[in-house]
């Protein structure tokens, strides 16, 4: 449907050859992507996060949103609204917004046992 964007949310983790190895445990990278169906927004979405050097591990949660029937608050650390990153990701086609946790986190090594 016009207007709506798939959301699709990953866990991974960065590669070796990352930036950010070594500093990032992980992350849940939520990625809108504006494609014709699940799976071209699924293969989307691990590619881009592929490229920024990271191995997406597992889907969390996917679902259809649209602008309008999104939260248009700004997250407390400060970034895009979700209604801001759907308009985004039908401009552009895909956003992804990297949420990490750190090398040492609490649950880190079961995250990525």
């Amino acid at each position: 449907m016009p207007g709506e964007v798939f959301f699709i949310s990953i866990e991974a983790c960065p590669e070796p050859d990352s930036e950010d190895f070594g500093i990032e445990g992980g992350a849940y990278v939520n990625c809108y992507v504006d494609a014709d169906d699940l799976r071209t927004a699924e293969i989307r979405s691990v590619s881009l996060i592929q490229q920024y050097g990271w191995l997406p591990q597992r889907i969390d949660t996917w679902h259809l949103t649209c602008a309008e029937c999104a939260d248009d608050t700004r997250p407390e650390h400060g970034g895009d609204s979700p209604r801001e990153l759907i308009q985004q990701a039908l401009l552009d086609g895909e956003v992804c917004v990297f949420h990490t946790w750190p090398i040492d986190a609490p649950d880190a090594t079961d995250r990525n046992a």
